[in-house]
């Protein structure tokens, strides 16, 4: 099954912005039963197209709605865990008989609760469940302590997935949830003269991974014992985040579908996708004749035009298959005419001269320091590559 990635992040984003925009003359407003028996008003926006769901917006205020920032550090990631899980979801929950919905069951309580670390829960009480990060390792002071135990789990990501019932309402369907693991432990600890230290430490990919499986079975459990979510299928995944300042997100690893009502997982399946920035050293070990066609693309935007400034690529592949590219141009432009003629240099290099296949879809953002200039697009179905000029 082939998913978009971060390549095509702001279409898809942008898509979603439009849409939403433009709800008053494209949606329809609907009800959902919530896990309390009531109902909720919602609007139902249509998908962009027919491989995409169509998504329910709550129209009362969303209580987690960006709360995911508060755990993962990086956007890009941000942007991988919600799109990735929702291409992912699609092999269990089609969107011809699914809709999209943010999740609405666990809460900041549920989440925080699986977050902090075994021992140190906030507002603990008889009836609190342990937190399920690592506790405090050996040392003689806090920083010590943290060091020597990593925190290894950031934040449990749901989506819901609804059906429509007999009486026109929308019912809760299946749910899924994404597990994001650090692949680098970040935090900030105050040692006893308030002063705070931080902390960027690289983990073990294979330790966070086997973490994480041994881990999962919990944060099952926990799902299960929310209201409304102790019968439904769940779709269970493992991910792991990239470093904070990665231009590049992480990646799914593993996924499990858990049968309604159950509380076990009976295996995981393991998922081979990679994210690779172009150049980098994963590039020249891995995938070294897709790097020496990104350096010829590299060579010939350098040779047009003598203020060149950069040009990075950020490759997603499958099972060691590219299936989407994304290329970033910054150049320092003088006047709008010098945008035009370069953003057809580039299409043209895209129809023409190109050395990845047709079968790749191909993003290529031309930027002038942060404002974006120019967006080419070619996807597998095009004859040509799609050009557009921003006006400012």
């Amino acid at each position: 099954m082939k998913r978009r990635r971060f390549g095509a992040a702001a279409l898809i984003i942008l898509s979603l912005q439009l849409a939403l925009a433009g709800c008053s003359q494209s949606s329809s407003q609907n009800s959902v039963v919530k896990n309390n028996g009531g109902t909720q008003t919602t609007q139902l926006i249509p998908g962009s197209n027919t491989k995409d769901y169509q998504s329910l917006r709550p129209l009362s205020n969303d209580q987690m709605r960006g709360y995911i920032n508060y755990g993962v550090n990086n956007r890009v990631d941000v942007d991988q865990l919600e799109l990735g899980l929702m291409d992912m979801s699609k092999s269990v929950f089609s969107p011809d008989q699914y809709v999209f919905q943010s999740g609405q069951y666990l809460t900041g309580n549920d989440i925080n609760g699986m977050l902090y670390r075994q021992g140190q829960e906030r507002n603990k009480t008889n009836s609190t469940p342990p937190g399920l990060n690592p506790p405090l390792g050996p040392g003689q002071t806090a920083l010590q302590q943290a060091q020597s135990s990593p925190k290894y789990l950031n934040y449990v990501l749901e989506q819901d997935y609804l059906k429509k019932s007999g009486n026109g309402k929308y019912v809760l369907g299946g749910v899924s949830i994404a597990v994001s693991l650090n692949s680098v432990y970040t935090d900030q600890i105050m040692d006893q003269n308030q002063n705070i230290n931080p902390i960027q430490e690289q983990l073990n990919p294979a330790t966070v991974k086997t973490w994480g499986e041994n881990v999962a079975p919990k944060i099952l459990q926990r799902v299960r014992s929310v209201k409304g979510l102790s019968q439904v299928p769940i779709f269970l995944t493992l991910y792991m985040t990239a470093a904070p300042d990665s231009l590049i997100p992480g990646d799914y690893f593993a996924k499990a579908m858990v049968p309604a009502g159950s509380t076990t997982i009976d295996k995981w399946t393991q998922v081979d996708d990679q994210h690779v920035l172009f150049p980098s050293n994963a590039a020249s070990g891995q995938y070294k004749a897709d790097l020496a066609k990104f350096n010829t693309f590299k060579n010939d935007v350098q040779q047009y035009y003598p203020d060149f400034v950069g040009v990075i690529g950020k490759g997603f592949y499958q099972n060691q298959t590219l299936t989407d590219l994304t290329l970033n141009i910054n150049i320092r432009f003088m006047d709008e005419t010098e945008v035009i003629g370069f953003a057809n240099y580039v299409a043209s290099i895209v129809n023409n001269g190109f050395g990845f296949g047709r079968e790749v879809p191909i993003h290529v953002y031309i930027t002038s320091g942060d404002v974006q200039e120019a967006l080419i697009d070619r996807t597998p179905t095009m004859d040509t590559a799609y050009v557009h000029v921003f006006q400012h």
